[in-house]
């Protein structure tokens, strides 16, 4: 059951007192409205309260400047360590070298972007990242160049797979045992650019299977001749994908080394198919034809002798035409049908 207020008289000991009429209830809102006049301020009013904003502004200026000076010069934010990640080739002690005065300084008024671009002006560093560690670390990251053949220009250089070239090789670089890619010297550089780039790319491409590489000759046609370690096979390319047609020619390695002994090189620009190029055979030399007969000279001629064709009656095969047959020769066959089979 719900209780509520009691109704009913009051109690005796509470008096029931009229209001006079003057008074009203402070509970109550007034019936009269006050108006509230707004207080004007003289001109000295107004001159009092800049002062005081402009007092505080000064002072919230001088109280932020005193803090700036006291971290500006403070001793535990300048820089004692560099982290330094990513980097193989390049030591902890040539990046600093690159850094240039960074350690000592503020941390707070270092220039990152000149930093970096320091760092990217070494031709190992592809790029560079460098970030704050607060209160006194610089957090280097580094993405180097990957060399991956030896370029053979004015000398030889370590180059990537771009074709740019990194550092020359020598002593300090002498541990990289890398395949040398020749047919850069004696062209332009935008040439040697684009040669260098096709030769990054095959290698690029095989990855490990590189390791079998010797050497890379890049012709003016834009064929890519490769020499295998060991035995010196010599392989050529034009179009990927290099890396299948690598694998399925060491697979066969043994067997076209039987079936084609000798073998100038190996055409791997055909799908499905290896062709061989065979030496040319020895062509006799002419025999030089006999002087004019002068006056009263006599000519005598030999039983069973042949007559000697000029030079330019002995045709020479010119171009790929000539090196390859249009089909494979027979004592290839088999490796052809093998060679299809494993890609199958």
């Amino acid at each position: 059951m719900r209780r509520g207020l009691p109704v009913g008289p009051p109690p005796p000991d509470l008096l029931d007192l009229p209001l006079a009429a003057s008074e009203e209830s402070p509970f109550l809102r007034p019936r009269v409205r006050t108006r509230v006049r707004s207080r004007r301020r003289g001109g000295t009013g107004v001159l009092v309260a800049l002062l005081q904003a402009t007092a505080v502004v000064l002072l919230a200026a001088a109280a932020a400047w005193m803090a700036y000076q006291k971290v500006v010069t403070s001793e535990r934010l300048r820089v004692q360590r560099v982290e330094v990640r990513g980097s193989h080739f390049l030591s902890e002690g040539e990046v600093r070298e690159l850094l240039g005065p960074a350690v000592g300084e503020h941390i707070l008024s270092l220039d990152i972007e000149g930093l970096e671009a320091r760092l990217r002006s070494s031709p190992w560093v592809e790029g560079a990242t460098v970030s704050r560690t607060l209160p006194d670390s610089l957090r280097v990251e580094i993405r180097e160049r990957v060399p991956l053949a030896l370029a053979e220009v004015d000398r030889l250089y370590l180059m990537d797979g771009e074709g740019d070239l990194v550092d020359i090789y020598g002593p300090r670089t002498g541990v990289f045992d890398l395949p040398i890619v020749r047919g850069l010297q004696g062209v332009e550089e935008a040439q040697r650019r684009d040669r260098a780039r096709r030769a990054g790319a095959l290698l690029a491409d095989l990855g490990e299977a590189g390791q079998e590489v010797s050497e890379v000759f890049v012709e003016p046609s834009g064929d890519l001749r490769l020499v295998l370690r060991g035995a010196g096979e010599v392989l050529l390319f034009r179009d990927p994908p290099y890396r299948r047609r690598l694998l399925t020619f060491l697979a066969l390695r043994r067997e076209l080394s039987e079936k084609a002994p000798g073998a100038e090189h190996f055409d791997m620009r055909f799908r499905g198919r290896i062709y061989a190029k065979r030496p040319l055979p020895a062509v006799p030399e002419a025999v030089p034809a006999d002087p004019p007969l002068a006056a009263g000279d006599e000519t005598y001629s030999v039983p069973g002798a042949r007559p000697s064709l000029p030079a330019a009656e002995n045709p020479e095969p010119e171009g790929d035409a000539a090196a390859f047959a249009p089909s494979p020769p027979p004592v290839f066959r088999q490796a052809s049908a093998a060679a299809g089979a494993s890609r199958r």
